[in-house]
């Protein structure tokens, strides 16, 4: 069965845990069998796993590791109804586990299974998030322009996203906030310190919209052995992640294998076609989740070019929106550190149309 664990923090620290409690109703007491004369209980936590059984730990372990946790407690029972013999208790859960489970007031969902006459808790195992690269070989086309915009989309349809570059210029910082509020960032806990010491440095964009900047685009060798890993323990935390990938850097191999698919944007040019072609060839056509034409003009020239890409395409998977027209309201909204979701102007309405026939098939 699928409970949520109260967690609540101080007022004076929001970030330091003031208590948590699990409700053990009437079926998790029968299971344990206890009462309100038998109420001691041997409460452990290890490999991740919260595990609760009636009686009492002769030598309960005493480790210094938090992973690891032995003791006794005694539950408090209240009558809920005085007339019945229904009983409920609360279970007050150390804060180590809590953070060793990675459990949040928003994200507190566990699992609570019956095994024999033991009760295991373990949070509830989430869908893994996707992984998407935006990639092409050719710098100037949208890439990071794009990853914003599909971002901060996906994240207005209640999803939670992450974004990553290998880029230190941090271009995705000028597509969504001010100056001064990207004066404010400490970038010495960017990507690479996040994946060497196992933790997790944010840049709060909007809401649901995250991002980790990268201090230097020079990565070491154990580093990228570490980034998959690290890549997939943010799939347990996002819904999705986002790569706005530079294919100069030897980051971006890695970037892409662990990438569930790849978006190309492109425009409706010769050279940018060739840098498409080789992405697909690169990567296989099976791993091409959608291609998008960005700052296109209806020329005679892009007309045809765009005419080729459709018949090249069709018969595959492959999501191919109305291409993004060229316009200075873009310019203007990314200067301001604003989206193309923040604006009403009715001339980006085609342009939010298109990606968002790419965001619904993400």
């Amino acid at each position: 069965m699928k409970k949520r664990i109260g967690i609540f923090y101080k007022k004076e620290n929001p970030n330091v845990i003031s208590s948590a409690v699990l409700n053990v109703d009437r079926e998790m007491i029968e299971i344990l069998g206890i009462s309100i004369k038998e109420n001691d209980i041997k409460f452990s936590f290890k490999d991740n796993k919260i595990t609760i059984q009636k009686g009492s730990f002769e030598n309960p372990i005493k480790s210094k590791d938090k992973n690891i946790i032995e003791k006794n407690i005694k539950l408090n029972f209240t009558k809920v109804y005085k007339d019945k013999d229904y009983l409920i208790t609360r279970l007050n859960i150390p804060s180590a586990v809590i953070k060793a489970m990675n459990l949040t007031s928003e994200d507190n969902e566990v699992e609570v299974i019956e095994v024999d006459d033991k009760i295991v808790i373990e949070r509830s195992k989430k869908e893994m998030g996707k992984v998407f690269s935006i990639k092409v070989n050719k710098g100037g086309i949208g890439k990071t322009f794009l990853t914003v915009q599909l971002g901060y989309g996906l994240a207005m349809q209640d999803k939670k996203v992450l974004l990553l570059t290998s880029d230190s210029q941090n271009n995705i910082l000028d597509y969504t906030l001010s100056d001064d509020e990207v004066d404010k960032i400490d970038f010495k806990k960017d990507l690479r310190y996040c994946v060497m010491n196992d933790k997790v440095e944010t840049v709060k964009l909007r809401t649901n919209l995250y991002f980790i900047p990268t201090k230097s685009s020079l990565f070491t060798d154990r580093f990228l052995e570490k980034l998959p890993e690290f890549i997939k323990k943010m799939q347990e935390e996002y819904d999705y992640i986002l790569i706005d990938s530079i294919p100069t850097m030897k980051i971006d191999s890695t970037f892409v294998a662990c990438s569930d698919k790849v978006i190309i944007p492109m425009f409706c040019d010769n050279p940018t076609l060739k840098g498409a072609i080789n992405v697909i060839k690169e990567t296989g056509v099976e791993k091409i989740h959608s291609i998008i034409v960005n700052k296109y003009r209806p020329t005679a020239t892009q007309k045809g070019i765009l005419k080729d890409i459709k018949e090249a395409i069709e018969g595959t998977d492959i999501v191919f929106p109305e291409p993004i027209k060229e316009l200075s309201q873009v310019e203007t909204l990314a200067r301001k550190g604003k989206t193309i979701w923040e604006s009403r102007a009715k001339i980006l309405a085609a342009a939010q149309e298109s990606l968002l026939d790419v965001i619904l098939k993400l």
